[in-house]
């Protein structure tokens, strides 16, 4: 039978070696799933709380007992009853990597018991219509910024695009980009100045913000992936003090002008609606003007940004908000609109893979992974290539 057994929790370290938790959730007919769950550093002020992990674990202990016997393949029902339960709009009371844990594990099992990929499971569960055949694009954080680095870069993450038209081959490229990135700033900058920040990235110090931009557009140059390869910035302006609003238009427009862009993130900071909207109108239209911390996978401020035309894309961490069914309750939001939707990764990552089969399964324009390093990071490159060989 594909109900509830019980459900556990136990601390596990994330890939900045702070800790947080996994659950694992067995069903009556044997199966057992196990989700594990990923943290920012840089977080919006409206994401799901982060409960200490210890905390969490005793509130998935009594949870247990509510669901046990529940249909496992009723993910609505069991996710509408961690947010009844929990009944604050932040997931205070029981935290949002308690009831993402739960959630998540719930998923996994179900598509075990059906047997059926995890990709497949969420975009029957989505119901969302996608177009065959289709791949979200990469996205490699290859330097490391902000407070993902303990460099002299104010932006957090300087991201390479790839145009393919398969996994196999955009890994390829960004592979080959980072090692050639790799060897430029060897050379530049002499032997230790490669040593990476939380998402793989590299990070030494830079004489300004536009010079990483500079030395991978050379690299793309060199390597013949000018015309193949777009760039992206995650700014995180939330967390930048020292830049002036207006100066931050500037920079982005001289971006834009001198290099092959495609995704701007996080511009300004995550309440100033009216710049993102100033700037969006100002830019050339294929650009991805793109929320996080804006709208941090929630429906109501996806709502708001809509209404204040203030992008048109959004990043997507299920732990932002706390449960699967919101997550594509937040997607299908952003679809209505038109937006390109990303679904990205953790600087605070785990092993677990599941962002890959969440991005296939609901057909998404983009997936932010990281890049080409680290265990965490790896393991949904490699899921991805697993994927390709499943469809």
């Amino acid at each position: 039978m594909s109900k509830i057994k019980n459900i556990e929790g136990r601390p596990i370290l994330d890939s900045r070696g702070d800790w947080t938790i996994e659950v694992s959730l067995a069903l009556q007919d044997g199966v057992i799933a196990k989700a594990a769950i990923p943290q920012g550093k840089s977080r919006g002020s409206s994401e799901a709380i982060f409960l200490p992990p210890q905390k969490a674990i005793q509130k998935i202990k009594s949870l247990s007992k509510i669901f046990h016997g529940f249909d496992v393949f009723n993910q609505e029902k069991i996710d509408q009853t961690l947010i009844k339960l929990d009944g604050t709009r932040s997931k205070s009371k029981l935290g949002g990597n308690t009831t993402l844990g739960i959630s998540l594990a719930a998923a996994k099992a179900a598509a075990k018991s059906k047997n059926v990929y995890l990709w497949k499971y969420f975009r029957d569960l989505s119901g969302l219509s996608i177009i065959p055949n289709s791949r979200p694009r990469l996205l490699a954080n290859l330097v490391n910024g902000g407070l993902h680095a303990g460099n002299n870069l104010d932006f957090q993450e300087y991201l390479v695009i790839p145009k393919s038209q398969n996994f196999s081959s955009a890994i390829e490229k960004i592979v080959k980009i980072y090692n050639r990135l790799r060897d430029s700033l060897n050379e530049k900058f002499g032997p230790g100045s490669t040593s990476v920040g939380d998402e793989g990235g590299f990070a030494p110090d830079f004489k300004n913000n536009s010079e990483p931009f500079e030395m991978i557009s050379l690299v793309l140059k060199n390597l013949k992936l000018s015309a193949e390869v777009n760039l992206g910035l995650d700014a995180a302006a939330s967390n930048i003090k020292k830049i002036s609003p207006d100066d931050l238009f500037g920079i982005y427009l001289n971006f834009i002008n001198d290099f092959n862009f495609l995704f701007l993130e996080d511009l300004f900071n995550e309440n100033d609606f009216k710049n993102f909207a100033k700037f969006k109108a100002e830019a050339k239209k294929n650009l991805w003007i793109v929320g996080d911390d804006l709208t941090t996978t929630n429906v109501s401020l996806i709502e708001k940004a809509e209404a204040a035309k203030a992008i048109n894309a959004i990043v997507i961490k299920p732990n932002q908000i706390g449960t699967i069914t919101e997550t594509l309750e937040a997607i299908k939001k952003s679809r209505n609109y038109d937006w390109k939707v990303i679904v990205s990764h953790r600087s605070g990552e785990t092993n677990d893979d599941f962002i890959a089969d969440l991005a296939v399964g609901v057909g998404a324009d983009g997936l932010k992974l990281g890049a080409p390093a680290r265990g965490e990071r790896i393991a949904k490159y490699n899921r991805l290539l697993e994927i390709e060989s499943e469809k």
